[in-house]
């Protein structure tokens, strides 16, 4: 029996559709699915809170990664990457700066923060949550003190 429940891709799909003809979506946060076994790893090692298992998207966030001030400046990730992360990431190189993990194939990199404060159905919670996505300016950017490398 088929389900009628979404997949990850049409969520997101959805969320864009609407920002795009309404400037926003109701639509509420959902999981793009587990935290990868890397990031944990790392977590642990380091003493990185994370939230939840499982890595979540929000309306919010996708408008955020849209919005009109990183168009003018050409910083904006295409819809089809913002689709295809929840599969893609797992190909990405990862890395953690502080505060957020980073993924990144050296054109677009997408920042998740480990243990973010949401509402979510009107209860504030933690989660895993990817913030936005953005060009890469210089690849070399990861190679400042500050980025440490996830394996």
């Amino acid at each position: 029996m088929e389900s009628d429940k979404p997949t990850i891709e049409e969520q997101i799909t959805a969320v864009l559709i609407d920002i795009e003809q309404k400037g926003f979506s109701a639509i509420q946060p959902f999981s793009i699915g587990d935290v990868e076994e890397r990031m944990m790893r790392f977590a642990q090692s380091n003493g990185v809170t994370l939230a939840c298992e499982q890595l979540y998207m929000s309306a919010k966030q996708l408008q955020h990664c849209m919005r009109a001030s990183k168009g003018a400046k050409g910083l904006v990730v295409s819809a089809e990457e913002l689709v295809r992360f929840p599969k893609s990431r797992f190909k990405m190189d990862l890395y953690y700066d502080g505060e957020c993990f980073i993924y990144t194939d050296e054109v677009s990199k997408f920042i998740i923060h480990p243990n973010y404060k949401m509402k979510v159905n009107r209860e504030q919670v933690k989660l895993v949550n990817f913030i936005t996505a953005t060009r890469v300016k210089d690849p070399m950017e990861f190679t400042l003190p500050k980025y440490k490398t996830v394996k």
